[in-house]
């Protein structure tokens, strides 16, 4: 499932030409106020892009979902006697609230309170992520500093490292056991169960890692990949050029010294100019010679037309 960020905005036509803001959620029992309030759902700095996505709080503020969209083209709701033209379908999915605190931790240059540390003037709903479950584990992640009532923690690369790990693995063990189709990396938009055999766990880290890059900044998933010891991986449709030291000739232009005279081995000058000439000089045939000869002197076919 392709993961979209969701800003839906669209509207729901109703049979009285009516246009009404509808939004269609797949969330778990868990998260729904019965007492009748509305889903809480807000704007906060994503780990990965650092660009504004949405997030959905438990009732309590204990937990918090990030806020997915399944798209697809020519789809549509039809509720009742309303047909929302939009048929995108919004679901929560879990997420760790620490995930979004690392870009905080990371790019501070000083220790300072949690509380301070997360006072972002575009996204002030960040001080509501300090009454999450979640942020219990923040030691594992950065090291506590001074007063344990000053609250105050300083990032720790090292231990950021060892927490991804623990993650991966858990995560490596539910693809295996899955079984899901790892041979086409984690760019995959659905997971799709292998039917040709396990693939080796190297493998499955790599995917795992592309799941998790996607909520990492990139130089922390770097790392990451690194600190995992997978082996580099090289771009697609890059080719391998010849390296040529200054005591090396061109191979272009290297003769044969070594009495080896393979016509095969002989570099071939393929230049449009070369070729234009060879085509120049090209013997004809003795019947090439006779069709020339029987052509001279005779008409086009569309001189015999002509306007009366």
């Amino acid at each position: 499932m392709p993961r979209v960020k969701s800003s839906p905005s669209k509207c729901v036509k109703t049979k009285s030409g009516q246009y009404v803001s509808t939004w269609y959620f797949l969330v778990k029992g868990k998260l729904i106020d019965h007492s009748g309030h509305p889903l809480d759902i807000v704007k906060l700095r994503h780990p990965a892009t650092g660009e504004s996505s949405m997030f959905l709080f438990s009732p309590k503020e204990e937990s918090i979902q990030e806020v997915l969209t399944f798209s697809e083209n020519k789809r549509s709701w039809f509720v009742n006697d309303t047909v929302n033209e939009d048929g995108k379908l919004l679901l929560s999915t879990p997420f760790d609230p620490l995930f979004l605190v690392v870009p905080y931790l990371a790019k501070a240059t000083a220790t300072v309170p949690l509380d301070q540390l997360l006072q972002d003037d575009q996204f002030p709903q960040n001080k509501r992520l300090l009454q999450c479950a979640g942020m219990k584990h923040l030691s594992e992640i950065a090291d506590r500093k001074g007063d344990p009532d000053i609250n105050a923690y300083k990032f720790n690369e090292e231990k950021l490292m060892i927490w991804l790990e623990k993650k991966i693995e858990r995560l490596t063990k539910v693809l295996q056991t899955k079984n899901v189709n790892v041979t086409g990396g984690s760019v995959s938009a659905t997971f799709v169960q292998s039917s040709t055999g396990q693939a080796p766990k190297e493998a499955y880290l790599k995917y795992a890692h592309g799941i998790m890059s996607e909520f990492l900044p990139e130089d922390l998933g770097l790392k990451f990949y690194h600190h995992l010891k997978l082996p580099p991986e090289e771009a697609p449709g890059m080719k391998r050029k010849s390296v040529v030291t200054p005591d090396q000739k061109d191979p272009k232009k290297m003769k044969l010294d070594d009495g080896n005279n393979d016509p095969a081995l002989i570099p071939v000058d393929d230049s449009p100019e070369t070729q234009k000439a060879e085509k120049h000089v090209e013997k004809l045939s003795s019947k090439d010679k006779a069709r020339q000869k029987a052509a001279q002197g005779s008409k086009s076919i569309t001189s015999f037309f002509k306007k009366s």
